[in-house]
């Protein structure tokens, strides 16, 4: 519980606060410091945050103040408060992005599973009509398995097309033929190349993302107009001399 409250984005100290009035129901101060193992000036100081954002209430009975948790439900409320300020301004912040991008090169770094889920949901939420990848002979289906999985179904669904050139490697074509049913609106070729990489350029948009998916997966993002053009003529070369 402690940790999702510090997700949901109370402090630490917040959420000891917090739990401290849930537990014991209407308390003092000096209660609610006892139980949560903070000063009681801290308390006072952070149970006015808690007020003033809906989460505390307090009552006064015999000069003396006496607060209370909200229910949790309103953890909910703020959330959807929260999201719905977002999504009002978020074409704003969009448009802020792109006219960022349009002078200069973006570079994002994404770390881990998490990270390489991000980039890959990137590539639907871009509403390409397809994308360009190659140089890998690894996969991404003993990293992050189920989510492939869903994510080709998404794509399919979504009729994003993938074009593919592995490097010509047993494993690369052992691939090509376990996750056959992953190719579905899919073209591959292989390249005279041998050796065997974790490392893929995947392009699409305004994007060329290198990834590198090994034990420990990590993918660079470039946002780059002109970066990712030059690199679909030179996809497009490799697709010439490439075979099947």
């Amino acid at each position: 519980m402690f940790a999702a409250l510090v997700n949901f984005g109370l402090s630490e100290k917040e959420a000891k606060v917090y739990l401290a009035c849930l537990e014991i129901g209407d308390a003092s101060a000096n209660e609610i410091s006892l139980k949560s193992d903070l000063p009681r000036t801290l308390v006072y100081d952070i149970l006015e945050r808690l007020i003033d954002s809906g989460l505390v209430s307090y009552a006064i009975l015999n000069n003396k103040k006496y607060f209370s948790a909200a229910n949790p439900r309103e953890l909910l409320r703020i959330l959807h408060e929260k999201e719905e300020g977002i999504s009002k301004v978020l074409p704003d912040l969009e448009a802020l992005q792109k006219a960022k991008g349009s002078s200069r090169p973006v570079v994002e770094i994404y770390e881990g599973k998490e990270g390489m889920k991000t980039v890959m949901n990137d590539i639907l939420r871009s509403k390409v009509k397809g994308f360009l990848s190659y140089g890998s002979s690894k996969s991404s289906y003993p990293i992050i398995p189920a989510f492939m999985d869903d994510w080709h179904k998404r794509r399919i669904k979504q009729g994003v097309v993938m074009r593919i050139i592995y490097n010509d490697t047993p494993e690369a074509r052992a691939r090509v033929k376990q996750y056959s049913y992953t190719f579905k609106k899919a073209q591959y070729k292989f390249m005279p190349i041998k050796v065997s990489i974790p490392t893929a350029t995947i392009i699409y948009g305004d994007r060329v993302v290198l990834q590198s998916w090994t034990k420990d997966p990590f993918a660079v993002m470039v946002r780059n107009d002109q970066m990712a053009e030059s690199q679909k003529r030179y996809f497009g070369e490799l697709w010439k001399i490439a075979k099947r």
